[in-house]
């Protein structure tokens, strides 16, 4: 049995939540044990009320969560123990999953990964961890004292009680310090330390909550004593009764020095601030060498070290001037939605189907006694909007001043002067925005090249992103590389791809297309014809080649419309074409792209997969909208979760697939049924609108 201790105090707004997602777990043979550390909230009759028989409720005076969490030890009964703190929720899966690898692995402590979250996030707990599922989690295994050094080196694991399960017999030699704070500092390693054998996985089932309502950024932290003493007591134990950990405790002190330094002025007056200061600066001196030689340190820490050898004092104004710098000065009612690329063909008229998005998320989150809204964009984005939206109070329109000309064969000096309009729109955009969110609703990959370079400017950073990264090559390697790095400059990502997982930022599900029943269910009823299409912008990212040579082999009529960049290339096709192949190159309006699209019987997306296995498609969306069949690559079905005829290579693609029969008939009505279902639980406008609210705090 496992014994769940949630320490509790004045958590009224947040228990439910918490209760609920442990109470929800697939292994059933555990206790919950509420610690109720003095609360006057009512926050002790509601832990009352979920008293059953595995819900135990403790009442005790207020001590603190060191003293709450040594009670919910006492009195736990299980052979296994975990800690989940009041605010924050667990994944379904997480006790089964833990208690399975301890299992499996024959560990005493069992760890997983975690995501930060705020409030909101983790009220729909199954779906929060479900978007943030790992297709293949890693399974790391520690022994003897491996798990320790892994600890202290800040690798994989983190000082939190949080997080993992361990057994309740490593916890007769350790207890958590009570009276002081920063009591986690003072406890893991020393329960690391009585373990054989520790295991890890990077599987998400932990959410904690970094509510911005319950930060507190202070210059002189209360805590940062006790902080102190503990890492410093550790580096001590750890000197004298395992040498062999000595290493990496020195780098974990480091760490907690400059951190510590980050949080208190330069400049205090408090003379016990200035006192803890002069020992800090004393502590770095002493470790610092250590650190500097040591391969297995952080670079970060190494760095830092490096630089304490020229001016120590220096380095910590630097410090603090940047955790200062972190307090939010913003307008708490205001949302900046921008586009900063402004993709249009020579003529000026935009490309792609940013404007279409902008509009239907300004609709969805626009209220007019809600948040404000700024719009920053080319103007050849602006002009495509609805006039009624520009006019709507509230909402305000910027103009970035460049903006990107598609071209079929670009010279290289357009295409680095290219990369400057974007970093010179994205810039401004930071600068000028005084937004709680700065939303990054149609984003590449220079905009993580910018943020990786030049940072966020202390700003709350949104995106959406329609991939999930760069695979395949040394060039897609390194842009991997820099797209990770500016992942850590992002507050929230809105995952246009059910599968999409992300290394370095939190993100949610969130369809980029919405099914307007008001739109779309005027089409959904038209008559279908017995042909395909293939719409949108007819860049290089389409395999046209491969696609009008598949169908010239058959008899199903094929239309593609859109705009061609590549003159050459359309006068090659049509030579190319079969009779039953027709291409028109030029602009569809929305009523003849919806038409065609929901006439038709297929849509086909001629994507290479390799790229579009992790990709979204606007067109695959409408197409599900409008109850046209999705003709595609399998990988690129699985990937977006929808289903469709599927092929592995064009030599696939025959008339017997696509025409009327009975086969067909019965397979493509299974499969209008999922897109049926698919429009109303996944890309149902209200539903959206409502995950995009509380992922954005609208």
């Amino acid at each position: 049995m496992i014994s769940v201790i949630v320490p509790v105090y004045q958590a009224y707004k947040t228990l439910d939540t918490c209760v609920q997602s442990i109470l929800a777990q697939s292994f059933a043979d555990f206790e919950l044990i509420l610690v109720d550390d003095g609360s006057t909230d009512g926050s002790a009759g509601l832990c009352d009320s979920y008293t059953d028989s595995r819900v135990h409720v403790l009442h005790v005076a207020n001590g603190g969560a060191a003293s709450a969490r040594n009670k919910g030890i006492a009195t736990a009964s299980g052979e296994w123990v975990c800690f989940v703190d009041s605010d924050d929720a667990i994944a379904p899966s997480y006790l089964s999953i833990l208690i399975s690898l301890a299992e499996d692995t024959n560990a005493d402590i069992v760890s997983c990964a975690y995501a930060k979250c705020e409030r909101a996030d983790i009220a729909d707990y199954v779906s929060f961890f479900a978007d943030k599922s790992v297709r293949n989690p890693h399974t790391f295994i520690y022994k003897g004292n491996e798990g320790t050094r892994a600890l202290l080196y800040q690798k994989g694991f983190i000082s939190a009680p949080w997080g993992m399960i361990s057994k309740r017999s490593l916890w007769q030699h350790v207890s958590f310090p009570e009276g002081t704070a920063a009591e986690d500092m003072g406890t893991i390693y020393r329960l690391f330390l009585e373990a054989s054998v520790i295991a890890r996985t990077d599987a998400v089932l932990y959410g904690y909550v970094m509510d911005a309502s319950n930060t507190v950024f202070s210059t002189q932290s209360v805590r940062n004593p006790d902080y102190y003493r503990h890492s410093r007591h550790m580096l001590s134990y750890i000197r004298k009764r395992h040498p062999d950990c000595m290493k990496a405790a020195a780098s974990r002190h480091l760490s907690a020095c400059f951190q510590i330094l980050s949080e208190t002025s330069p400049d205090t007056r408090d003379e016990s601030a200035k006192e803890l200061i002069n020992k800090i600066y004393a502590d770095i001196r002493s470790v610092r060498r250590i650190v500097i030689k040591d391969p297995k340190a952080r670079l970060r820490n190494r760095a830092a070290a490096i630089i304490s050898y020229f001016n120590i004092s220096f380095m910590h104004k630097l410090l603090y001037d940047n955790y200062v710098k972190k307090i939010p000065h913003v307008s708490d009612r205001k949302i900046a939605m921008i586009e900063y690329q402004g993709r249009c063909d020579t003529n000026g008229k935009a490309v792609g189907h940013a404007p279409k998005v902008l509009a239907e998320y300004c609709d969805m989150i626009y209220a007019p006694d809600g948040a404000d809204i700024s719009i920053y964009a080319p103007d050849v984005i602006l002009k495509e909007l609805p006039e009624d939206l520009k006019d709507s109070p509230g909402i305000n329109t910027h103009v970035l001043f460049h903006n990107i000309v598609m071209k079929s064969h670009p010279a290289l000096s357009d295409r680095i002067a290219n990369k400057f309009r974007m970093f010179a729109n994205i810039r401004r955009s930071l600068k000028e925005s005084d937004a709680s969110v700065l939303w990054f609703f149609n984003v590449e990959f220079y905009l993580f090249l910018y943020l990786a370079l030049f940072g966020n400017n202390h700003k709350k950073i949104a995106v959406t992103m329609f991939l999930d990264g760069y695979h395949g090559g040394v060039i897609a390697s390194v842009k991997q590389k820099i797209f990770e790095t500016g992942q850590k400059k992002i507050w929230r990502c809105i995952s246009a791809g059910p599968s999409f997982t992300f290394k370095n930022m939190p993100s949610v599900f969130i369809p980029d297309y919405v099914c307007d029943e008001g739109l779309y269910s005027r089409y959904r009823g038209a008559g279908k014809e017995d042909y395909a299409v293939c719409l949108g912008t007819m860049d290089k990212g389409k395999q046209l080649e491969e696609l009008v040579k598949a169908f010239s082999r058959m008899s199903y009529k094929l239309i593609i419309a859109g705009r061609f960049y590549d003159k050459e290339r359309i006068s090659a096709l049509r030579k190319a074409s079969g009779d039953n192949i027709e291409i028109r190159d030029e602009y569809l309006s929305t009523e003849e792209y919806l038409a065609l699209l929901s006439h038709a019987s297929y849509a086909v997306l001629p994507y290479n997969e390799s790229n579009y296995a992790f990709q979204t498609s606007g067109v695959m969306q409408e197409a599900l909208f409008t109850d046209t069949i999705v003709l595609t690559h399998k990988d690129i079905l699985e990937g977006n979760n929808i289903p469709g005829v599927a092929y592995l290579s064009y030599d696939d693609i025959n008339d017997g697939m696509l025409v009327s029969n009975a086969s067909n008939i019965s397979r493509n009505r299974e499969i209008l049924a999922e897109y049926d279902r698919l429009r109303k639980e996944v890309y149902s406008k209200d539903s959206i609108t409502k995950k995009i609210r509380n992922s954005l705090s609208v």
